[in-house]
């Protein structure tokens, strides 16, 4: 329930070049909490199956700012599997610019000690008619928006040393239209919960928003699922 384990910053866009490092700013870097919508997308501006608070990247005002929030991942000594998982939630306004100067929601990773970006882990969401999970705002149509989301990174091989999470918004780089985001990692790391023990059977479910799910019996290599949840012999 509140920003200190954070590292915020401020900048302007396009590109998003939020450098300046600040405090948690009002109406920039805010915490959302209790059973409110988003203005343009009606969905819950707190994650679903999250924790009681989320955190939002910007504001529908305009004036090509850019906000990023930072994290910093502490990969544990020895861990072979090791994925995070984070729910994120997009608002952007399109005014049909090139999509050079287009709002725009980023995702980037980094290792720390290098500040090399990962490869495959650098995610920008771009403004524009056709891109792939948004939907119309009903309040107004020029807004494209995405709801609660789900997005993995896997960090494994990189036991014992700290990745960089970047969360970043950005506005129209000419000046007159808004772009803002939503974040929460309360899920922390890839987690499957197990429910319903009996003497005979377990069952798994895995976390919520992924597109498409695999279960494999681990001796054999068989696909026994493709549901969220399974349903396996103990």
């Amino acid at each position: 329930g509140n920003t200190s384990i954070w590292h915020y910053y401020t900048g302007g866009c396009c590109p998003i070049n939020a450098s300046t490092s600040t405090p948690a700013t009002v109406d920039r870097h805010t915490l959302t909490s209790g059973p409110g919508l988003d203005t343009f997308g009606l969905f819950p501006i707190v994650a679903p199956d999250g924790g009681n608070f989320s955190l939002k990247l910007g504001n529908n005002k305009v004036g090509s700012q850019s906000e990023k929030a930072r994290y910093y991942v502490h990969v544990p000594p020895g861990a072979v599997d090791f994925s995070l998982i984070y729910r994120f939630a997009v608002v952007l306004e399109d005014p049909g610019h090139g999509v050079s100067v287009q709002p725009r929601f980023e995702v980037r990773a980094y290792d720390s000690f290098t500040t090399g970006a990962l490869p495959c882990f650098q995610f920008a969401y771009v403004a524009a008619t056709t891109i792939p999970g948004f939907y119309n705002s009903t309040i107004d149509t020029t807004v494209r928006c995405r709801g609660w989301s789900t997005g993995s990174i896997n960090l494994s091989g990189f036991s014992g040393k700290t990745v960089i999470i970047d969360f970043a918004s950005g506005d129209c780089g000419l000046g007159a239209h808004f772009g803002y985001g939503y974040l929460d990692m309360s899920y922390g790391l890839f987690a499957i919960k197990t429910v319903a023990c009996d003497s005979d059977s377990i069952t798994l479910i895995g976390p919520t928003g992924f597109n498409v799910y695999k279960w494999f019996d681990s001796s054999t290599g068989v696909l026994v699922d493709t549901n969220r949840s399974t349903r396996v012999p103990k």
